[in-house]
């Protein structure tokens, strides 16, 4: 029994030394030393940094080509903006640069206008002799007018709103007013001179008498 003690004991202090913290800390020791070991280590912290370097670069480069987008964009649409605005400004040119010369055609038309009122108020027998002579003068007027009448609105040149349309101050210069309830607003019952506008600038404005429900 003494021996087998013995040799129990001697078993215990030999597991003892295996399992002390000296051994596991020499071994944890010698890894740390090994130079394989420590190779890896830096060679997965350099890849992780590079990594993280292309990542920010990557970054860095998409942010910028983003504002490069933006702008791109805002050049373009300020270009077209500035196209429109030009053609604008042209045709406003062409159409208002003969605003003064359309103001000296107005009595030219107030002229025919008066011409072509005669012709229908006159009484002709145009079966006569004599009449058959008028009507040819007749005739003549009339094709002019349209003649003219033609030309001047192929130019912008347009007649404003005349008898029966609501009055409107832009376009009509009451000089008489008749009140009356049978209207349902105020209404331009006579013209005693056209209005007319070149594109949307008025030339003149229409001398009219207007009829109000009070």
């Amino acid at each position: 029994m003494f021996l087998k003690n013995i040799i129990q004991m001697s078993s215990d202090e030999a597991m003892g030394e295996t399992n002390s913290p000296e051994i596991n800390d020499k071994s944890s020791n010698s890894d740390s030393q090994n130079p394989e070991v420590q190779g890896a280590s830096t060679a997965q912290n350099e890849e992780a940094a590079r990594i993280s370097s292309l990542e920010a670069e990557c970054a860095a480069v998409q942010a910028k080509l983003s504002e490069t987008h933006d702008r791109m964009l805002r050049i373009a649409a300020d270009a077209e903006n500035m196209r429109k605005r030009m053609e604008r400004e042209k045709a406003d040119t062409r159409l208002y640069s003969i605003q003064e010369f359309a103001k000296d055609l107005l009595p030219v038309i107030d002229a025919f206008d008066k011409a072509m009122s005669a012709i229908e108020l006159t009484q002709i027998n145009f079966e006569t002799e004599e009449g058959k002579k008028v009507a040819g003068i007749v005739e003549g007027v009339q094709l002019v007018s349209k003649v003219f009448q033609d030309a001047v609105k192929k130019h912008g040149i347009e007649r404003l709103p005349g008898k029966d349309a609501p009055f409107n101050p832009t376009y009509h210069n009451a000089i008489a007013k008749i009140v009356d309830a049978s209207f349902k607003q105020e209404t331009v019952i006579d013209e005693f001179m056209a209005g007319y506008k070149i594109g949307e600038r008025i030339l003149r404005t229409a001398m009219v008498r207007v009829g109000a429900p009070d």
